[in-house]
């Protein structure tokens, strides 16, 4: 096998290592009933690659919680919040809101 087959495989392995490693968390741990989160299982609740997550505590752009300062600990209610903190209305909502202030205009005239 060459050098760069090698490498390919490797990276293969280590992919298909991360992905089952989320694919066990989720399986061996009902997420929903867990207060509670740690890395592993942030990275399989939100999606998020585990260290896109460890980016997300260093900047201080995902709710956590660091109780002997090594340790990183994730409240899920607060996660999903964070999840849910930047919605964006879609065409048929913004709709909605002018046709509503129309009629209510034209109720006052």
């Amino acid at each position: 096998m060459t050098e760069k087959n090698e490498n390919f495989a490797l990276r293969d392995n280590t992919q298909r290592n991360n992905s089952n490693t989320a694919v066990e968390v989720m399986m061996h741990g009902n997420l929903n009933n867990k207060a509670v989160l740690n890395v592993a299982e942030c990275s399989a609740f939100t999606g998020l690659s585990v260290s896109y997550i460890y980016k997300l505590t260093h900047t201080g752009k995902i709710p956590h919680s660091k109780p002997n300062g090594k340790l990183v600990f994730f409240d899920r209610k607060k996660v999903e919040e964070w999840l849910l903190s930047n919605p964006i209305e879609t065409e048929a909502d913004r709709s909605h809101v002018i046709t509503q202030k129309i009629n209510y205009l034209k109720l006052r005239t």
